[in-house]
């Protein structure tokens, strides 16, 4: 059975979803949920993406994510494979940890936006063990009432999701972006929206209104939104050459190569050329180290532009760079410099 095509599009709304291989669990533990938010985290500045929504389950996890740079499946490998590379060696496992390819649904922001943003942070609500209470004993009323209570609780109470930053019980960090998604509420405020939100999401998990109506609208292309936005789309699949043109000069790349072997050239305090061919200078591992954890090069396009590395030589020269960094003092103020001078968080 052939795939569904993926379209990367510039200002696209997308929700991503990613399941254990075999539907194991991917998050163990409370640092391997730490971790995988750390990852996200670094998202916005590497890809230049906006994170509008997540939510991590034991098997599984979403997204709502918006990509102004038309990059959504270079992110988003990065992240599974990053992810994927650190649970193996903290648990002592092999083999893939993902179920295959990601599953992401390109949706319409203005109809289908808050929707899917729902849909997300009603997740922790939506398991068997807050699905009824058939058999026990006591009244309807009484049994009804408990499951609205514990069903908001757990919505409430869930810390591996975006939802406590949507509902004002705590400030968003910067990576998280909320203003959007906020904004399709009433109020005079963001304080006034922000608790039209939760008396909304508090009010569906509560009555067990779970917004999964919306599956039946999804088209075989994972598109979702009115028919015009849908014909639109299934154009960009179809190769209209206008959008196409838009879609290759938004595929930039967040840093470029000359940006990061200009920043390693002076806090080298030579020209790059002589600085990469220098024996021992370590400026061409320092500029691969910085390729590799702050732009959203691949290790093989980073091989291409150091001149023609095979990527295994590429995550060698990264490793011995990083394990150098270690006992070099000389070396770390160095990069210290270049991230200064690239204005990268670290």
């Amino acid at each position: 059975m052939a795939r569904p095509t993926r379209i990367d599009l510039p200002g696209g709304w997308y929700h991503v979803v990613n399941r254990g291989i075999e539907r194991r669990e991917i998050f163990r533990d409370e640092s391997s949920f730490e971790h995988f938010l750390d990852l996200l985290s670094k998202m916005p500045e590497r890809f230049a993406i906006k994170i509008h929504g997540y939510v991590l389950m034991d098997n599984h996890y979403h997204l709502q994510v918006e990509t102004p740079r038309a990059n959504l499946s270079k992110a988003i490998q990065w992240l599974n494979v990053s992810y994927s590379v650190w649970y193996n060696r903290r648990y002592r496992r092999v083999g893939p940890l993902f179920q295959g390819r990601f599953k992401a649904i390109l949706h319409q922001k203005e109809t289908q936006g808050v929707t899917i943003n729902r849909y997300i942070h009603l997740n922790p609500v939506r398991v068997k063990a807050l699905g009824g209470h058939e058999g026990r004993e006591g009244s309807a009323e009484e049994i009804r009432q408990e499951m609205i209570e514990r069903r908001v609780k757990a919505l409430k109470e869930y810390r591996w999701s975006s939802y406590r930053y949507y509902a004002g019980g705590m400030r968003n960090p910067e990576w998280i972006t909320t203003q959007d998604i906020v904004g399709f509420f009433d109020g005079e405020s963001d304080r006034a929206r922000r608790t039209s939100y939760r008396q909304e999401l508090e009010n569906a998990a509560g009555l067990g209104h779970l917004e999964t109506d919306w599956k039946k609208e999804v088209k075989a292309v994972l598109l979702l939104g009115s028919e015009q936005f849908v014909d639109r789309m299934k154009g960009l699949l179809k190769g209209d050459r206008r959008e196409q043109t838009t879609l290759r000069q938004a595929r930039t790349k967040v840093l470029s190569w000359e940006q990061i072997t200009q920043a390693v050239a002076k806090a080298w305090g030579t020209e790059w050329e002589i600085a990469k061919q220098a024996h021992g200078s370590r400026a061409l591992a320092a500029a691969l180290h910085v390729g590799r954890h702050y732009s959203d090069y691949s290790l093989r396009e980073l091989g291409q532009l150091a001149g023609a590395m095979e990527y295994p030589a590429v995550t060698m020269a990264i490793r011995r760079f990083e394990k150098r960094l270690q006992v070099d003092k000389t070396l770390t103020r160095r990069l210290k410099q270049v991230l200064k001078l690239l204005q990268v968080k670290t």
